[in-house]
């Protein structure tokens, strides 16, 4: 696969009364066929009181429902004007789960995200960056 495309499914009731649920999602792939489905696993005080900032496990499922990949982030605040290890997202994923296979890292800039994507033993193998996301509000964005 070349390229996937993540979708999230949007919860009406989420939409009406702003009361944050798990976050479910569909990974595509360029044809636009179904590879994963992806479930997030939260409770009602961290998805409500933490918002975007809020550590979580996402669990990856394939097209039988049996789990292939869990994807799991701490708590970490993002509100940071240097570039401060204290504030950088990272991310690990386990495939299968239990086992780690890498990691996923912030890496600091002013205006574009910007990701590191390791392998187990935590050196970078390929790189992430996107666009200006404020630009993009309420749109798809892109990552190259």
């Amino acid at each position: 696969i070349d390229q996937i495309s993540v979708q999230q499914q949007i919860e009406i009731l989420e939409i009406i009364s702003g009361y944050e649920t798990c976050n479910r999602y569909e990974v595509k792939n360029s044809m636009g066929q179904m590879v994963y489905f992806a479930v997030e696993e939260n409770d009602d005080y961290n998805l409500n009181c933490y918002g975007p900032l809020r550590s979580f496990t996402i669990k990856l499922f394939d097209s039988t429902m049996q789990p292939v990949m869990q994807l799991s982030r701490d708590f970490q605040c993002a509100i940071c004007c240097c570039p401060c290890v204290c504030c950088l997202q990272e991310l690990e994923v386990q495939a299968p789960l239990g086992t780690v296979i890498g990691y996923i890292k912030q890496k600091w800039h002013p205006c574009l995200p910007k990701f590191a994507i390791q392998n187990e033993a935590q050196k970078d193998v390929l790189k992430m960056i996107g666009p200006c996301v404020p630009c993009h509000y309420c749109s798809d964005v892109h990552f190259e």
